[in-house]
């Protein structure tokens, strides 16, 4: 019988932030209680991934009833990073200061001077300033093309922010310590983390903090270098994301604390981009020391303007110089795209998470099959710059402990 489950535990602090956090880690399981259960599957949800909770939760089961595998999906930090129909799980558009003198500024130019626009009706205030903009369309004063430019923060629900990659990756390493402490008998499977995009490098990541955790990873156009825009977007001007009607664009920012000013607390340092890094040289042979045995397969567009391919390239020949069995599909042109499995030459590939899946997960439980992966508690350290990251587990938990190298000075 398929069995489905919901679970809610405490997971980490925002160590590099020095933010406490206020919410619960969701994780959410099915498996097939008659079956002999092969291998642990995390589907590591990119953004977006929060649109419809009902779509997660039918491809979990469905991989759950197909293959003989406790499938996870783990509802991250900021893992609601896009709209959702799921109110709980759905952020708010909420505009800052510069974005409301903006807008105010446009009511005033567009013949709308009586309408002031604050934080609680901005949602309101949007449709009509479209229907403005149509009507001085329809009457030749504007361009027919002419979209009125808006922008805002749009903000996870519980109290999350975009970390970026840190306390995301952590976050399933707590999900998975939690679940073999609840089913002993799951502990020592193989454990296999994939998706698409930024479900993709979470893997990825996944697989550098915790490498004696991964026995697998299938990947899907995940960036290989942190992608700046979702770090410092206000600072860069370079909204994540649009919404657009036929007379306006509403350019989203996902709330985040990271800036560039070096007086800040949050200021976002060089260390805090190295060890968001999979492409890193020094980092990869570290990794490879703890665990050379992890099983790496990437799907990745020639064409893809967000996620470079080079990038992939180089990171796949490290993998395989340190002697890991790598996989890397490279989607050249047209006659790569099938309609079903790859469906375009663009970022993400529109391939689903379940095709990845039911494309690669056979190929990678054959190559697990008897493996044993033992839950043996470890640590690993990467030194960024300044600062030294130790990843390590703690008892029931895995958390990040961050050190500030000893500079020594010659005596002279």
């Amino acid at each position: 019988m398929l069995i489905n489950q919901t679970f809610e535990i405490d997971s980490c602090d925002d160590v590099e932030l020095n933010i406490k956090r206020t919410s619960k880690l969701e994780y959410r399981i099915s498996y097939d209680d008659e079956k002999d259960i092969k291998a642990i599957v995390f589907i590591v949800g990119g953004f977006g991934a929060n649109a419809n909770i009902s779509f997660l939760d039918f491809d979990r089961e469905y991989i759950a009833k197909n293959f003989d595998v406790v499938v996870v999906h783990v509802f991250y930090h900021c893992f609601c990073a896009r709209q959702s129909i799921d109110q709980k799980y759905n952020p708010k558009l909420i505009p800052n200061q510069d974005d409301l003198e903006r807008i105010n500024g446009i009511l005033k130019n567009i013949n709308l001077g009586h309408l002031s626009v604050n934080k609680d009706n901005f949602e309101q205030i949007i449709p009509l300033i479209e229907q403005k903009v149509n009507e001085m369309k329809q009457a030749g004063l504007v361009d027919e093309n002419q979209k009125i430019e808006l922008s805002c923060d749009f903000i996870p629900p519980n109290g999350d922010y975009q970390n970026y990659g840190i306390m995301a990756a952590i976050d399933h390493i707590n999900a998975l310590k939690d679940l073999v402490k609840r089913f002993p008998k799951f502990a020592d499977l193989p454990k296999i983390y994939g998706g698409g995009s930024y479900g993709g490098y979470l893997s990825l990541l996944i697989a550098k903090i915790a490498p004696w955790y991964v026995d697998g990873v299938i990947d899907n156009s995940g960036v290989c270098l942190p992608f700046l825009a979702c770090i410092l977007g206000r600072e860069m001007n370079q909204g994540e994301f649009y919404f657009e009607g036929s007379g306006y664009r509403l350019y989203c920012f996902v709330y985040k604390y990271w800036n560039r000013n070096m007086n800040s607390s949050y200021y976002f340092g060089d260390e805090n981009y190295l060890i968001r890094a999979i492409l890193n040289s020094n980092h990869l042979q570290i990794q490879s020391n703890l665990n050379k045995n992890t099983i790496f397969v990437s799907y990745h567009s020639i064409q893809d303007m967000g996620a470079p391919v080079q990038n992939k390239i180089e990171l796949y020949k490290c993998y395989q110089e340190l002697g890991y069995d790598v996989t890397l599909h490279l989607i050249k042109d047209e006659n790569d795209i099938d309609g079903r499995f790859v469906k375009s030459l663009e970022h993400g590939l529109r391939m689903t998470d379940r095709a990845l899946f039911r494309k690669e997960l056979p190929l990678m439980l054959e190559k697990l099959q008897k493996r044993k992966s033992f839950m043996q508690e470890n640590s690993i350290s990467y030194p960024c710059g300044n600062k030294v990251f130790v990843f390590k587990d703690l008892e029931d938990k895995f958390e990040l402990e961050m050190i500030n190298k000893i500079k020594i000075k010659d005596i002279k």
